[in-house]
Parts: C-alpha cells; sequence; structure tokens
C-alpha cells in the first residue's frame, strides 16, 4: 500500500502475532484492547480485540466511517480497495458484509428454505443477499422503517413486514 490509496479496514483491530490472530480468531485478539479487564464482567472472562466505533469496553477506538482515520496495526487489517470499487461499495466490506453473511451462514441454509431476517439496516440487507446466495427461495425482512423496507424489496428481493402494522410471529 502506498499513501493515498483507498482502503477498507476490518471492524476488529488485530496485531497478528499473537496466538489468538495466529490461529485466523481475530476478533480475540489478546494485543488490541488497552483495557480487556473492562469486558471480562459482560463476557465471562473473554474479552474481545479493540473494535473501532465502540465504547470504552471494547478498546474506546474512534469510529472508522470518516475520510481520515488512525489504524494502529494496519498491515494487518488494512485492505487496498481494487480500482472501479466505488467508495460506497467498499464501504461495506469493512463490517455489514462480512457480518451479514457470518450470520446467513450460522443459519445453516439450504436450497429451498425460507429465512427471516430481523432488521434492515446495512447489516440485515447483507444477511437477507447472502441468504439468496446460499440458496434461499424466500427471505422475509422484518423493520419498522418504510425507506428500509422498500431497499430489502429492490436491493434483496426480500417480501417485507412492518412490525409496527402486524405481528411479525404471527404474520410469519
Amino acid at each position: 500500500m502506498a499513501k493515498g490509496d483507498r482502503v477498507v479496514v476490518q471492524s476488529f483491530i488485530v496485531c497478528g502475532q499473537c496466538w489468538y490472530c495466529q490461529q485466523s480468531l481475530y476478533s480475540l485478539c489478546d494485543n488490541t484492547h488497552p483495557k480487556p479487564e473492562l469486558q471480562e464482567p459482560m463476557l465471562g472472562g473473554y474479552p474481545t480485540a479493540g473494535i473501532y466505533g465502540y465504547t470504552r469496553a471494547f478498546g474506546g477506538y474512534a469510529g472508522a466511517h470518516a475520510q481520515y482515520v488512525r489504524v494502529p496495526f494496519a498491515d494487518n487489517d488494512c485492505f487496498k480497495v481494487p480500482d472501479g470499487v466505488a467508495d460506497e461499495t467498499a464501504l461495506f466490506l469493512s463490517d455489514a458484509a462480512p457480518t451479514g453473511y457470518m450470520g446467513a451462514d450460522f443459519c445453516d441454509i439450504r436450497p429451498g428454505d425460507t429465512v427471516a431476517v430481523w432488521g434492515c439496516g446495512g447489516v440485515g440487507l447483507m444477511a437477507q443477499q447472502s441468504a439468496r446466495l446460499m440458496g434461499a427461495e424466500r427471505v422475509i425482512a422484518i423493520d419498522r422503517f418504510p425507506e428500509r423496507l422498500q431497499m430489502a424489496r429492490e436491493h434483496a428481493g426480500a417480501e417485507t413486514i412492518d412490525y409496527t402494522q402486524v405481528d411479525s410471529v404471527l404474520a410469519l
């Protein structure tokens, strides 16, 4: 990478050297959370790595949706955006796309399945699209914001439920 390159940085900050990083368990990096003891009561003694844009309990790092951001350990978790990929597309690669994909992957989706996704923000839309990629025949998106429900219909081909209008469990 060189000065001026457009880059994507993942949410978790990773050192690349600790045991967890060496095992590709980056979210548990031992060296990027300055005060892991803040998380131990919440997470049963197993703190996460530092995370951009969260509270002090997750390291207190400033958010990463900015024109410029300090990236500790950039050689380990900073990836060049290929030419031809729009900024608006690359933005989703830092968090929303991998998180949505992981959520869909956890569901063990099989061709022909029906999948319901609660939430139509960035992560929800990516989960809906990932469910489609994994073979879901029907994707049902549940939210309360009309513009987000519209995006689910238009971009993920989802059927939608506005939970302020109907009981979503009964509708399903």
